[in-house]
């Protein structure tokens, strides 16, 4: 990888990327914003949909604001958050945490299965290529193994009675005034067949809506690269597409993998079009402000607004009582 980046900042003209970065258009930025607002909806829609009670506009803002916590700081911190604002929301505990688990886990079930994806479409279009086929096989496991996890804990309330036990147990052992075994099987068991029961109403559009995000993730960095000059047309769109769903599990990492993810993107799709390294990496540039930067502002900008609103509202209900 440390191969990869070397090799693409040394076929860099730097002086071209600031440039490029430095003159886009106002219509340009209008309309990554509002390409922005609608990446948020589609990444709130699971929170939407799994929460009950939550509201599409609570769901983006908890969302933005978790997103640009996790950003800057470890995790838990943004599970922290998430979950003192459903509280401060009137959002029962059970509900959120069980939202909250399916969300993150139908996340990374798609996010695994974007390789074969984008392996899949290649193939249909174009053809067999190989690097893609080992990506898709090798990711493709991973989500099948944790959908599969996940399908039999939604069923598993036998399993979730013993679990429940075992860490009843455990906690007693740390704090002997902690409730006993049977109260721990007992909200455990009703974690999992709240969930259950929401995966059964909801969970298929959810499942869908993270798909639509790795086509709107893809197309928002298509359209960052033909900002910056790149020419579209149809193959070169396919490559693009295609190999940034078969690097999306790169976006787990720490920043969204900022450098191993643009280095691996940039090297391939140079190497196979007649693109320009300089190009590709503006556009890049460009996608990094759009995803990562803007949402953090708004994010950290959304959590202070939250901390005043939620600081202030108990005074107000003791003066009007």
């Amino acid at each position: 990888m440390a191969w990869l980046l070397l090799r693409l900042l040394r076929g860099v003209d730097w002086s071209e990327v600031g440039y490029a970065l430095t003159h886009l258009s106002s219509w340009q930025i209008g309309v990554l914003l509002v390409v922005m607002l609608f990446r948020r909806a589609v990444l709130a829609a699971p929170l939407a949909l799994l929460i009950a009670g939550l509201s599409y506009l609570r769901a983006m803002v908890s969302d933005v604001a978790a997103a640009a916590v996790a950003t800057i700081a470890p995790s838990p911190g943004d599970v922290v958050l998430r979950l003192a604002m459903l509280r401060s929301w009137g959002i029962d505990s059970t509900d959120a945490a069980s939202g909250l688990t399916l969300s993150t886990a139908l996340f990374y079930v798609v996010r695994l299965a974007a390789p074969a994806l984008g392996f899949a479409v290649w193939w249909a279009a174009q053809s067999f290529y190989a690097p893609f086929a080992w990506s898709a096989l090798v990711f493709g496991a991973g989500a099948a193994v944790l959908l599969v996890g996940l399908l039999y804990a939604l069923r598993a309330e036998r399993t979730a009675a013993r679990t429940g036990r075992l860490l009843g147990r455990l906690v007693v052992r740390v704090r002997p005034t902690s409730p006993g075994p049977d109260v721990w099987a007992d909200r455990l068991v009703s974690f999992q067949s709240h969930s259950a029961d929401r995966m059964r109403d909801r969970g298929w559009l959810a499942l869908l809506s993270q798909l639509l995000l790795v086509a709107v993730e893809s197309g928002v960095l298509v359209l960052c690269l033909a900002f910056v000059g790149v020419e579209l047309n149809g193959p070169t769109v396919l490559l693009m597409v295609c190999s940034f769903m078969v690097a999306y599990p790169l976006t787990g990492l720490p920043l969204m993998g900022a450098g191993v993810l643009d280095a691996t993107y940039a090297a391939f799709v140079s190497d196979h079009s007649a693109l320009e390294a300089t190009d590709l990496v503006a556009g890049l540039l460009v996608w990094r402000v759009a995803v990562q930067l803007v949402p953090v502002v708004v994010g950290l900008l959304t959590v202070a607004w939250w901390r005043r609103s939620s600081s202030v509202s108990p005074h107000s209900h003791r003066r009007t009582a």
